[in-house]
């Protein structure tokens, strides 16, 4: 992968929530979806993007699709680690996201339950 293919990935706003969300922990289809109120099928064409430029591995998990940021990217390109722990902090609504993240994993809710409220 490329740098030029990494700033691409980056210059989209909902790309960059969800590799924000996903530098934190892995996470389903339906997490992310109920954490950054995108909509299933923005979603899914953001991580397929993503997907098929190497940025992201996933895997399954009975019905549910868990992706995350492939370690091997974040080692070729360690810019990505300054831009994650860094600057993106200054961006207001990425930290409130963040929180978002925080308080979902200090809750009793699953993907199960995230599944049940989307619907």
């Amino acid at each position: 992968m490329t740098v030029i293919e990494i700033l691409k990935i980056l210059s989209d706003t909902n790309r960059l929530r969800i590799l924000n969300l996903l530098y934190v922990q892995e996470l389903c289809v339906c997490e992310l979806e109920y954490l950054l109120g995108i909509s299933q099928s923005n979603l899914s064409k953001h991580l397929r993007l993503m997907s098929d430029a190497g940025f992201l591995e996933s895997r399954r998990e009975n019905k549910f699709a868990y992706y995350r940021i492939k370690d091997l990217v974040l080692t070729e390109h360690p810019f990505l680690t300054a831009i994650f722990e860094t600057e993106l902090g200054k961006e207001a609504f990425l930290v409130t996201e963040l929180n978002k993240l925080s308080q979902y994993r200090d809750s009793e809710l699953t993907c199960h339950s995230i599944t049940a409220l989307i619907v």
